[in-house]
């Protein structure tokens, strides 16, 4: 009889020993993507934070002023986002931005500007023309289907 009591006390030290290992391991496992899925929230917050840009709307005109364009060079273009870009001067930086939402699918399509001059944007069958005041950054913003335009930002080069 002492032998089946010890024997039995045995075996259920080690039921809950691998109830333990197993609970650890499903612990494990559950962590895993838990914790990349935590890293790829935290990288998109913090690419928003960086290219959300505040700043005044930039001033919309119908031909840009002779500082605006120059004389001795072809304009630079380039399209992003379904927009075709072409400014005079300067360099350019964009970005896909994950739309917000758990089950968003889109992105966000931002450019900065570092002293464009005038620029020119075609984007859903209309054409634009924004100058921001002289050495001054934009940020061009697509969402939704629909282009914003404000003057600031972060880019310099």
């Amino acid at each position: 009889m002492a032998a089946a009591s010890v024997l039995a006390r045995l075996d259920g030290r080690r039921r809950r020993g691998d109830a333990a290992v197993y609970l650890g391991l499903v612990l494990g496992l559950g962590w895993f993507p838990a914790s990349i899925g935590y890293a790829t929230w935290a990288e998109v917050r913090d690419m928003r934070a960086e290219w959300t840009i505040a700043g005044p709307p930039c001033p919309e005109v119908a031909t840009p002023a002779s500082w605006a364009i120059s004389r001795h060079k072809p304009p630079m273009s380039h399209e992003y986002g379904g927009a075709v870009f072409t400014r005079q001067f300067g360099a350019v930086s964009c970005a896909g931005i994950p739309e917000r939402g758990l089950l968003a699918h889109g992105n966000d399509y931002v450019c900065q500007f570092n002293n464009p001059g005038a620029l020119t944007m075609t984007f859903g069958g209309r054409r634009v023309i924004y100058q921001p005041p002289v050495g001054q950054r934009m940020t061009v913003t697509i969402h939704e289907g629909r282009a914003s335009c404000v003057v600031g930002g972060r880019f310099n080069i």
